[in-house]
């Protein structure tokens, strides 16, 4: 797959032959699509596409600030600069929260390790967040403040990255996970997602592990006793509800090629996953795969920020923050970055878009390390809107939170240009359900027809020929043939759609019972 820029527009370019089914199934077998919905993230549905037909990815818009990293402790006021950063974003219900890390004693003078913190944040619309008083941790001689954890008294929360655990059946009392440490990982849970313990003494990956010398996994050679430059970056762990396991997402450097295809070692920072059944015991150490060799430019990332999309948890997307080993353009900053957008529907081959997600901009103050870094995890805060969190200004004396916004299920959308647009054919589906809704818009002079197929045939199935136009844009839009939307007598039966497009985006479809 590959992007291309025309009109302003960035477009993904069909490779058909490549479309891959999960879990091993057979391209020519019926894609049991049950009732998930799935994403026009790329061609994985479809079979043929004719016409002014593509893919093309949406980047999201910038908004307002909404959380200024000022709090004393979040900063050093003598050195002029903001050392906070690594949100993580948790919806649970109608509570928004959000933690994050600073490391205000690693630049004082003398550096005192101990002074690391990790913040608490909460909403109620993703918009306007307040430091709750937790009085937990004493700064400057008072607990009047928002800090959670000290490195001092939880050792290892090193960046640390919480998340609700939706394994079904996992005990109240871990409710809450997470993941921490600095070249060693630690596990921590939560009943509260405020009184967290370490779930085990002993670190769950302590860089020792064969898996790293064989993927030549390097160490760093500056530090004392020498240990594997891994996990010194953001990482990250969930349950992944398609594969049954716990996935851990974490840094590494690792060989790769440069730009003119000379292999180098010691270089790329990427990206390496290990699973787990019950969070203690981890294995299956690898780098995750993007069907071609890591080379610099394109595959250096610095985080992953992956996560099941809540819509469609089969699909793992990530906005990881890409970097570039060039000269900095502002301080003494080791590079330059972009959050990128990434997706897999296996947990360890991945589709990484070459488009920036989220660019630098034009606000020069971005263009440094950590530029436009994301935090882990997008908020749904409308029905129409996700909320994506973006780190600004890192390093400086103004560095913030701002929030991007997305259309739900907006990544990527399968585009028509002007009539005539195009047709596009999926492959044979089975689905259960009553319903066919979609997540589209068109022009006003656009228009979106579904016929069904008989898969068998290839013909149109009688009493679905052509269905109504649609024109609009609606997140859910049930499609009618005549005066009629129920589709029930086709559940079960393998089927293909076919959608006639003009001027018209389709984000995602599901099948679904009314």
């Amino acid at each position: 797959m590959m992007f291309i820029r025309v009109a302003g527009l960035s477009l993904l370019l069909l490779a058909l032959a490549s479309a891959a089914p999960i879990r091993g199934q057979q391209v020519q077998d019926p894609y049991q699509i049950g009732s998930r919905r799935e994403l026009m993230l790329d061609d994985f549905l479809f079979s043929s596409l004719e016409g002014k037909l593509s893919f093309r990815m949406h980047q999201p818009q910038l908004a307002e600030k909404v959380f200024e990293f000022d709090a004393p402790w979040e900063g050093s006021e003598a050195l002029g600069i903001r050392l906070s950063g690594y949100a993580a974003m948790i919806q649970d219900a109608g509570r928004l929260r959000m933690y994050y890390a600073s490391y205000y004693g690693l630049r004082l003078e003398p550096a005192d390790d101990g002074q690391q913190f990790t913040g608490y944040s909460e909403s109620s619309d993703g918009v306007h967040w307040n430091r709750p008083i937790l009085d937990r941790i004493e700064f400057a001689g008072s607990g009047q403040n928002n800090i959670l954890l000290n490195i001092k008294e939880a050792m290892g929360s090193h960046n640390f990255a919480p998340f609700i655990d939706q394994r079904p059946g996992v005990p109240a009392s871990q409710r809450y996970k997470a993941v921490a440490g600095n070249g060693k990982t630690y596990a921590f849970v939560s009943a509260d997602g405020l009184d967290w313990k370490r779930l085990s003494e002993e670190p769950i990956l302590d860089g020792e592990e064969a898996a790293f010398d064989h993927y030549g996994a390097i160490r760093w050679g500056n530090n004392p006793g020498k240990e594997r430059a891994i996990l010194d970056s953001f990482n990250i762990a969930f349950w992944d509800p398609e594969q049954q396991h716990y996935a851990l997402y974490f840094r590494a450097y690792l060989p790769c090629l440069d730009r003119d295809g000379k292999e180098i070692t010691g270089i790329q920072r990427s990206v390496m996953r290990a699973t787990s059944q019950d969070f203690i015991h981890w294995g299956n150490i690898e780098p995750i795969q993007f069907g071609e060799p890591r080379r610099l430019w394109k595959h250096e990332l610095y985080t992953s920020m992956l996560k099941p999309y809540p819509r469609a948890p089969q699909l793992l997307i990530g906005t990881p923050m890409r970097m570039v080993p060039r000269r900095p353009f502002r301080g003494s900053s080791f590079g330059m970055s972009e959050s990128a957008l990434m997706y897999s529907r296996d947990g360890i081959n991945f589709s990484l878009l070459e488009e920036p997600f989220i660019p630098p901009g034009r606000d020069v103050r971005n263009w440094a390390k950590h530029g436009q870094m994301t935090a882990w995890g997008m908020l749904q805060t409308a029905e129409d809107e996700l909320s994506i969190y973006v780190q600004q200004h890192d390093h400086q004396p103004t560095t913030h939170l701002r929030r991007a916004t997305l259309r739900t299920d907006g990544f990527v959308s399968l585009h028509a240009g002007a009539y005539p647009g195009g047709e596009a054919l999926t492959r044979p589906l089975v689905f259960t359900g009553n319903r066919l809704e979609i997540n589209a818009a068109t022009s006003a002079a656009g228009s979106i027809q579904v016929t069904i197929l008989d898969a068998e045939n290839n013909q149109p199935i009688e009493g679905y020929e052509q269905s109504r136009e649609f024109f609009g844009d609606q997140i859910s839009h049930v499609i009618h043939w005549d005066n009629r939307n129920d589709i029930g007598q086709l559940a079960g039966r393998p089927i293909r759609l076919k959608f006639r497009l003009n001027a018209a985006d389709i984000y995602s479809l599901k099948f679904f019972t009314e």
